[in-house]
């Protein structure tokens, strides 16, 4: 399975659109903080997880069975990773 987190953002968007033309979206997993915004893609058949990049029990959880991921680490206001900045 393949893990996008920050799925409900404008990048994990063109991320998820862009795998689901090569790829089952029983393979995706949305990793999410808010559940409420990802009914989109549960419809399509994504599976969606809740983590937080701050909770490290729930994103271990979010991404059991996963093997590839991608991550949105950068806030708009500024980097959450002090060597981007």
């Amino acid at each position: 399975m393949i893990a996008i987190t920050g799925a409900t953002g404008q990048l994990g968007h063109y991320v998820i659109e862009s795998l689901m033309k090569t790829v089952p979206a029983s393979q995706i997993v949305a990793i999410v903080r808010n559940p409420a915004k990802a009914q989109a893609l549960t419809a399509q058949g994504i599976t969606v997880r809740q983590a937080d990049y701050g909770d490290e029990a729930a994103l271990t959880s979010a991404l059991q069975g996963v093997e590839k991921t991608t991550a949105d680490l950068f806030q708009r206001s500024g980097s959450t990773c002090p060597a981007a900045s």
